[in-house]
């Protein structure tokens, strides 16, 4: 048998497998994006919201306007793993092994102080922190994971580690969580589930009142 008598069939079934791959990928991610910002609104339940898609149907950035104590603004970003491509796919978990969410909370008065508790080792390249070298670090066990405490003093640093102490979530899917002054935000990054994303919503605002001024 030469090259010839099989290339092409093999052209052929490789294409229906990339093209079944794609719708099959499309609607999982669809499906996914529907289930969380079904969540996302569900527990604000906001006065206005707005959404972007990303990529078609690699996710959504969302801005929901409300009042939920001292935080007035809320926006999420969701990043799904490119399922729709079968060639990029395998690629894309060497960068990307899990889905994302990051939650955006900006607050009505001013923070003070900034921390941050991240997820020891997941940040290859080091945390991402605009200078980091002006950080006091600390390793803490947070729900059986180690986390890094960055702070600038200690009493910010404790605000942090207290609030996420009181936390009844899997900890293993959160990524970072931080308070900054000069972005005057709450900030959470995590692998989304729908009890941890609620839990955070519910809480967070607990955090802002703790740490403005």
């Amino acid at each position: 048998m030469d090259v010839g008598s099989w290339a092409f069939p093999a052209l052929v079934i490789f294409a229906v497998a990339l093209t079944i791959g794609y719708f099959f990928g499309r609607r999982k991610n669809l499906l996914l994006m529907r289930r969380y910002a079904n969540v996302l609104e569900d527990a604000l339940k906001p006065d206005d919201q707005q959404y972007t898609w990303l990529g078609g149907y690699i996710g959504f950035k969302a801005e929901y306007k409300g009042k939920w104590g001292v935080v007035n603004k809320v926006r999420p970003t969701l990043h799904l793993k490119p399922r729709l491509s079968l060639l990029y796919y395998p690629i894309a978990l060497l960068t990307m092994r899990h889905d994302k969410l990051f939650i955006v909370m900006e607050t009505s008065k001013r923070i003070e102080g900034e921390a941050h508790l991240i997820q020891k080792g997941y940040y290859r390249i080091g945390p991402n922190i605009a200078n980091e070298e002006k950080f006091h670090r600390t390793d803490v066990d947070l729900g059986r994971r180690e986390f890094e405490l960055f702070y600038r003093n200690w009493k910010e640093g404790e605000r942090l580690l207290g609030w996420a102490r009181g936390l009844m979530i899997d900890f293993n899917r959160v990524k970072h969580l931080s308070f900054t002054a000069s972005t005057n935000v709450l900030y959470a990054f995590l692998e989304p589930r729908d009890d941890l994303i609620i839990t955070l919503l519910r809480e967070m605002p607990d955090l802002a009142r703790a740490v403005v001024m």
